[in-house]
C-alpha cells in the first residue's frame, strides 16, 4: 500500500535533514521501497516518544541530533564481503598491482569499509602481488564506530570468508574457536579509522581508492562532494573504483571514466 500524504511529507522532511547533515539521500527520485520501510520504522519509534504523532517525531529530529544519526545508520546497509565483484578484483590483480610494483610503497584506501572485508581483500592482493616487506599500506575508513571496531578485530565466520580464494585463505587466515582471524602479519599492514566520506580520505595520496556500494545512499550533492574529495586524494597514476552499478552515476556527475580491463571501469583525478 502506498504511504499516505502525511507519511510522504514526513519522509521528505527526514530525507532533507539527512541530506543536509549526513549526506544520505534519495538522489532526487524519492525514497525507494526499502528506504520507505526503514524510515517508517524509525518514525514510528520516534513517535512513541513524541506523543504518538509524526509531527512530534520530526520535532525530535530537529532538537536531538543523535536521533537523526540513528536514522542515518539505519539507512546505511553495511553489506560487504571479501572479493565482492570478482571481475574488478581480477583487474586489480592482473593490471593494477603489477603497474604499481616498482613504487616504493603502494597506498590503498577502502572508503565505507564496514567490517573490513574489502580492506583485507586489498591487503591480501597487494601482499601476494608485491611480495616484499613494507611495499604497501591499506587504510579502511567508515563513519560507524561499531563497524571500525569490528574491522580492527579482523575476525570472521566461515560463511563470511567463503569468497576468499583457497590459496589466500590458507596464507592469510587462521582458524580459532570456529572462526577465522586475519593473521597478524597481514593485520599489521591495515589500519582503520572512523571517518565520514563527507570529510574526505585521511591525509595522504593513494594509488588505489575503492568506494563500492556507498554512493547509493547519497544524494547528488553529497555524492559529488565525496567523489571529488576521493579523486583529489589520488597519487599520480592512481584511480578510484566504484561498484559497477554506480559507474553511470559517477559519469553523470561529470567525471571521465576509463577502462582498467575489459568491462572494468575506473576514474582518475
Amino acid at each position: 500500500m502506498a504511504p499516505s500524504a502525511e507519511r510522504r511529507r514526513a519522509h521528505a522532511a527526514v530525507l532533507a535533514l539527512l541530506e543536509k547533515r549526513h549526506g544520505v539521500g534519495s538522489k532526487g527520485a524519492g525514497p525507494s521501497a526499502w528506504m520507505e520501510l526503514r524510515l517508517d520504522r524509525a518514525l514510528d519509534a520516534l513517535a512513541l516518544d513524541a506523543g504518538g504523532s509524526l509531527e512530534g517525531a520530526l520535532g525530535l529530529l530537529e532538537t536531538e541530533p543523535s536521533r537523526l544519526e540513528e536514522i542515518a545508520e539505519r539507512l546505511r546497509v553495511g553489506e560487504t564481503r571479501f572479493f565482492r565483484d570478482p571481475p574488478q578484483w581480477e583487474a586489480l590483480r592482473k593490471v593494477a598491482v603489477p603497474a604499481f610494483a616498482t613504487r616504493e610503497r603502494v597506498r590503498a584506501l577502502s572508503v565505507g569499509c564496514s567490517s573490513g572485508e574489502e580492506a583485507f581483500s586489498l591487503a591480501m592482493l597487494l601482499d601476494a602481488g608485491l611480495g616484499r616487506a613494507g611495499a604497501y599500506r591499506v587504510v579502511g575508513m567508515d563513519r560507524s564506530e561499531a563497524a571500525v571496531a569490528a574491522a580492527r578485530a579482523g575476525c570472521y565466520s566461515l560463511h563470511q570468508v567463503s569468497h576468499v580464494p583457497s590459496e589466500l585463505r590458507s596464507r592469510y587466515l587462521s582458524e580459532a574457536d570456529g572462526q577465522l582471524r586475519v593473521v597478524e602479519s597481514l593485520k599489521g599492514t591495515v589500519s582503520f579509522v572512523a571517518r565520514d566520506a563527507m570529510i574526505g580520505p585521511p591525509p595522504g595520496h593513494y594509488e588505489i581508492v575503492l568506494c563500492k556500494n556507498l554512493l547509493i545512499y547519497f544524494g547528488n550533492e553529497a555524492a559529488e562532494r565525496a567523489v571529488s574529495l576521493m579523486l583529489r586524494s589520488l597519487a599520480d597514476g592512481g584511480f578510484l573504483m566504484v561498484a559497477k552499478s554506480e559507474v553511470p552515476r559517477v559519469k553523470a556527475l561529470g567525471h571521465k571514466a576509463e577502462e582498467l580491463a575489459p568491462g572494468v571501469v575506473v576514474f582518475r583525478g
